[in-house]
C-alpha cells in the first residue's frame, strides 16, 4: 500500500500535530529517535543547511517506514523540478518559504500536484509510491494528490496583506508563521516579544480561522506549545535537533564545572 499522511488527518479533525526539525544531524538514527519518541512529523531543512537532495530522500524514506511524516522545507520557491524531486524522493509535504502572493502558491501547487489539479511530472514507481504497483495510475495520483501537503510560510507583511487570497488557493493545507524573517520585515528583527510582531501573529491567526485553514508556528518549550494550542494552532513543530543538543549541554556544563571546583 502507498502510505497515507496522518498529519493531514489530524489537521482535518482540528487536532494538534507535533513535529520537529532536522537541521544539524542528517543521520538515519536521528530520524529513528524522533519517530520512536512519538512525534507526528519531521521537517527536513534545506533552506538553511547544506543537505543534498540525496540526503533528504534517504531521510524521507526512513521517516515513512518509521511512521513519521517527512516534510521538506525547500531552499526557496525554485523551479518546479527542484520541488518535485523532494516529493519523488519520498517527502509527504513541502514547507514553502517566501510565499507572498496567491499567484506564487497557485503556481507551486500546479507544479506539485498531478492531473487534474496540476501537471507534476509522472513517475509512479519510487519512494513516494512506496514502490506499490497494484493500483491503477488514476488511483495512485488521486491518493498522492490528496495525501501530499503544501504548507505556506508567512514571513513578510506582503504575505499577510495577501493571506486571505493565499488561503483560498485550492491545495493550501496549512499556514506557518516564520517569526524570525517576519520580525525582520516588520522592522523589529529578532524581538520575539515585540507587540508589533505579536499583533501580526493574531492577524494571521484570524485570517486563517476565517478561511478554515490550519495554522501554527514553532514552539520551543511545552509552555509555548500550550499557548499556541490555546490560540487554535494545530501545526506545531517543536524545537529542532541543534537546539536540543545546545540546550542540554549548556545546562549540564556549568553544573559539571561546579562539581569539578572550576566555577568562577
Amino acid at each position: 500500500m502507498i502510505k497515507s499522511n496522518p498529519v493531514k488527518a489530524l489537521l482535518k479533525d482540528g487536532k494538534p500535530a507535533f513535529g520537529t526539525w532536522i537541521t544539524l544531524s542528517p543521520h538515519p538514527r536521528t530520524v529513528k529517535i524522533f519517530a520512536s519518541s512519538g512525534l507526528d512529523f519531521v521537517i527536513l531543512e534545506m533552506e538553511h543547511t547544506d543537505f543534498s537532495v540525496a540526503t533528504i530522500s534517504t531521510l524521507s524514506m526512513l521517516a515513512r517506514e518509521a511512521g513519521l511524516v517527512p516534510i521538506v522545507r525547500t531552499p526557496g520557491t525554485l523551479k518546479a523540478h527542484d520541488l518535485t524531486r523532494a516529493l519523488d524522493g519520498g517527502a509527504q509535504g513541502l514547507l514553502l518559504p517566501s510565499i507572498d502572493t496567491a499567484g506564487q502558491i497557485e503556481e507551486i501547487i500546479t507544479a506539485t500536484k498531478y492531473y487534474p489539479r496540476g501537471n507534476r511530472p509522472m513517475n509512479l514507481k519510487g519512494p513516494h509510491t512506496d514502490y506499490f504497483t497494484d493500483w491503477k495510475p488514476a488511483e495512485i495520483i488521486a491518493h498522492l494528490n490528496e495525501q501530499t501537503m503544501s504548507v505556506v510560510l508567512v514571513e513578510t507583511q506582503k504575505s499577510i496583506d495577501n493571506l486571505d487570497a493565499i488561503c483560498k488557493v485550492d491545495g493550501v493545507d496549512a499556514v506557518m508563521i516564520g517569526p524570525d524573517d517576519l520580525s525582520q520585515d516588520l522592522g523589529v528583527p529578532g524581538e520575539m516579544g515585540n507587540p508589533k510582531l505579536l499583533e501580526a501573529f493574531d492577524v494571521i491567526f484570524d485570517i486563517c480561522k476565517a478561511n478554515g485553514v490550519p495554522y501554527g508556528l514553532s514552539c520551543h518549550t511545552t509552555d509555548m506549545a500550550r499557548k499556541w494550542v490555546e490560540k487554535g494552532c494545530t501545526w506545531l513543530p517543536y524545537s529542532n535537533d541543534a537546539a536540543m543538543v545546545m540546550n542540554a549541554i549548556r545546562v549540564a556544563v556549568p553544573e559539571l564545572m561546579k562539581i569539578g571546583g572550576r566555577s568562577s
